[in-house]
């Protein structure tokens, strides 16, 4: 037991002084970061209530009123975690570290919890949008569309339609938030430079299918009975399409 405890000092005594150093650099994965902002969450309230995701997707993407009594007390709830992601999004890394080579059993628990996080942040700029604040509701939907970009990175086709419940909502939103008079011309060219540096079709479709073919091809390796094909080309196609017209508006709207 002395031994132990003389050990655990030891690397204790270790982590401080490689804490203290003057070189040591801070942590810039925002994976890292979304996951502290996983923890801090607290899921908004299921069907039951009212409140279905499908109801909170209307919200987000500005096609329902926003309605202070139903979901004032959800953004309230989850604004640590809100706080983290906004400032996770700005990190220039996102690695969540995918391990492919165990095929169809690739840990991707942390899809779920940022769908979640995703509806969150786009209900939340709904609220600022609904109380005439659009300059920070422009920056809560500029975070969606980077957050859409760490979410998308190093995934196959499910990481990049999880990340389009982030990305989409935010595009439609800005595009109102363009033709706001408050919205100056200096907050507008912000929104172009943020769209404008995403891929064409809101993420790389081809790349995502690639990881797919691979992802496929470890799992008919694993069970070699495995009858699963790819999915649709065409229906990768048309999904890409529909993002890229939104990602065009966004520009077009901006640009006026």
């Amino acid at each position: 037991m002395k031994r132990v405890l003389e050990v655990l000092t030891t690397c204790a005594v270790a982590v401080c002084l490689l804490a203290s150093r003057g070189d040591a650099q801070p942590a810039t994965n925002a994976a890292l970061r979304y996951w502290m902002a996983f923890a801090l969450m607290k899921d908004p309230p299921d069907g039951r209530s009212g409140i279905t995701a499908e109801f909170l997707d209307r919200v987000g993407a500005g096609t329902a009123a926003w309605d202070e009594t139903q979901l004032g007390s959800i953004v309230d709830d989850n604004r640590e975690a809100l706080m983290i992601m906004w400032r996770a999004t700005k990190l220039p890394v996102c690695d969540w570290g995918l391990e492919y080579e165990l095929g169809p059993q690739t840990p991707i628990a942390h899809l779920a919890k940022a769908r979640v996080l995703a509806r969150l942040n786009a209900v939340a700029g709904a609220r600022l949008a609904s109380r005439g604040e659009w300059g920070r509701a422009v920056d809560v939907w500029l975070a969606g569309v980077r957050f859409s970009q760490h979410v998308a990175n190093g995934g196959t086709l499910i990481s990049l339609l999880s990340a389009r419940l982030s990305l989409s909502p935010s595009l439609k939103s800005l595009v109102r938030a363009a033709s706001q008079s408050s919205v100056d011309a200096g907050r507008r060219q912000q929104i172009a430079a943020v769209v404008g540096a995403i891929p064409d079709a809101g993420f790389d479709w081809a790349d995502a299918m690639r990881r797919e073919a691979d992802a496929l091809a470890i799992a008919k390796r694993l069970n070699p009975g495995l009858n699963a094909p790819m999915p649709s080309q065409a229906a990768v196609d048309r999904t890409a399409n529909e993002v890229r017209a939104e990602r065009r508006a966004v520009l077009d709207a901006a640009a006026k």
